[in-house]
């Protein structure tokens, strides 16, 4: 089965692909000025083509574990996604991810290469640790 990651944001939304069978996750594509509406239909199109099984989307919590704005609209996407879809959205925990994705990039990229690509490389690890949990 296929599993699709996704690293919400209202600029850029970074997605990652994995499979159960190899258990590892690699950026896929950013998306980039979208809006909901618009992003849910190309993710939707991304589910039908690459056969996706499951979809695992980060939830951007505060460092004390509460909900905030972020996370408030990254909800509201997930529940449209939902909708759109006709599939079960997991929620992951995805406090540092963007952080450790910026932090992996590091020395390897200039700032604008950077920005293309941490996204989906911040997706990656939010679908890698819900692997690594079991998922």
């Amino acid at each position: 089965m296929r599993l699709l990651g996704i690293d919400y944001g209202t600029r850029r939304t970074g997605v990652a692909l994995a499979d159960t069978e190899t258990r590892l996750a690699a950026p896929f594509e950013l998306f980039t000025g979208l809006t909901d509406s618009v992003l849910a239909d190309r993710l939707c199109q991304l589910i039908r083509q690459e056969n996706i099984g499951r979809i695992v989307c980060g939830l951007p919590l505060n460092m004390d574990g509460t909900a905030g704005p972020q996370a408030a609209r990254t909800e509201a996407f997930i529940r449209q996604l939902e909708l759109r879809s006709g599939r079960d959205v997991q929620r992951v925990d995805e406090r540092l991810s963007s952080a450790a994705a910026e932090w992996k990039l590091a020395g390897h990229f200039t700032r604008r290469q950077k920005r293309r690509r941490v996204d989906a490389v911040a997706a990656a690890r939010i679908l890698q640790d819900f692997l690594d949990r079991g998922g």
